[in-house]
C-alpha cells in the first residue's frame, strides 16, 4: 500500500465504453471491449482504490451517464470519503439526476470546444444545439451546487476562435485546455486534418491567458494519468499506443499499476492536483 501513496491520488475511471457521440478526436474509444464489467466489479476496484490510497475519482467513458448504475458508483464513493466527479458529454446531466446525485457529486467536467454550433457538429458533437445545451446544463449544475469543469479540445478547426465570451459566461471553477492528441487505433482514422503545431496550440492559449487556462499539451499529457479501462485495467499512452495491465481484480493494485508507466512528477507539473 505505501508504494502507491500519492501516485493513486487521482484516477481516471472509464468503466463505461459506449458512447452516443462520435467525436473524431476522440482518445477513450474502447471499439475493443464486447461487454462492460458489472457493478459489484466496479465496486471491489473503487474499494482498492481507496484502500491503496486514491482521494478523489473521475468516472468517465465513453459516456459514463449512459450506464445504469452511474449513481450507485458516485453514492457508493462519496460514502467511502472520495471526492465524487463525472467527466461527460452532457447526455445525462438533467435536474432529475441532480436532484437523485447531487448531494454526493462534488465535480461536474463538460466538453465544449467551441462557441461555433457548425465547428461543434464537425468535430463530432450534438445535433446543431450542442453549445446551447452545454449553456444550459452548466446553469443546473451551479443551481446545484456542484463545482464545473470545461474541458476543451483544441484542433485545427477552433484554435483561431476566441471562446472568451462563452468562458465568461459559464464562469467554470476550472478550466482544463488540450492539444488535440493522436492515439494509434482509438482516434488516427479519423483526426489527420484536426491535428496543430505547438504553435498553434500556444496561439490559442496566449489568446484566452485573461481566463488562465490550464493547458496540456502532447507532452504533458503522456504518461501523467492514472486511467482505468471498461475491463478494468490500467491504461497509459506509450509513445501514442496504449498499453494496458492485466486486470486490477486479478493481480491487485500494486502489481498492475507496476506494468504501466506512469510519472507522478509530470502530474504535479500539469497542476494535477488543486483544492478539489
Amino acid at each position: 500500500m505505501i508504494w502507491t501513496q500519492n501516485k493513486l491520488i487521482s484516477v481516471n475511471f472509464h468503466f463505461w465504453p459506449y458512447c452516443n457521440f462520435n467525436c473524431r478526436y476522440c482518445f477513450a474509444r474502447f471499439n475493443e471491449v464486447s461487454s462492460t464489467l458489472s457493478k459489484k466489479d466496479c465496486f471491489k476496484i473503487v474499494g482498492a482504490l481507496k484502500n491503496n490510497g486514491t482521494e478523489k475519482i473521475n468516472f468517465a467513458g465513453g459516456e459514463p451517464t449512459l450506464s445504469p448504475f452511474l449513481g450507485d458508483l458516485i453514492v457508493y464513493s462519496k460514502s467511502l470519503g472520495l471526492t465524487t466527479s463525472v467527466i461527460s458529454n452532457g447526455t445525462g446531466i438533467t435536474e432529475r439526476f441532480l436532484r437523485k446525485y447531487g448531494n454526493n457529486l462534488d465535480w461536474i467536467g463538460l466538453s465544449l470546444d467551441s462557441g461555433d454550433e457548425l465547428i461543434q457538429y464537425q468535430l463530432g458533437r450534438g445535433n446543431g444545439t450542442y453549445v446551447q445545451d452545454i449553456i444550459n446544463q452548466c446553469e443546473m449544475i451551479r443551481n446545484a451546487g456542484i463545482k464545473l469543469k470545461i474541458n476543451s479540445v483544441i484542433t485545427r478547426l477552433n484554435y483561431k476562435e476566441d471562446i472568451s465570451w462563452l468562458l465568461e459566461k459559464i464562469n467554470p471553477d476550472r478550466w482544463k485546455v488540450f492539444q488535440v492528441l493522436e492515439i494509434e487505433g482509438r482516434n488516427c482514422h479519423s483526426i489527420k486534418e484536426l491535428l496543430m503545431s505547438q504553435e498553434e496550440f500556444e496561439f490559442f492559449i496566449k489568446k484566452h491567458e485573461g481566463l488562465n487556462p490550464i493547458s496540456e499539451n502532447n507532452d504533458n499529457m503522456i504518461d501523467s494519468y492514472v486511467m482505468i479501462d471498461p475491463q478494468g485495467r490500467f491504461y497509459q499512452n506509450n509513445g501514442n499506443i496504449y498499453i494496458f495491465s492485466h486486470p486490477i481484480l486479478e493481480v491487485g493494485i500494486i502489481n498492475a499499476l507496476s506494468e504501466v508507466k506512469y510519472n507522478y512528477d509530470i502530474l504535479l507539473e500539469r497542476g494535477g492536483l488543486y483544492a478539489w
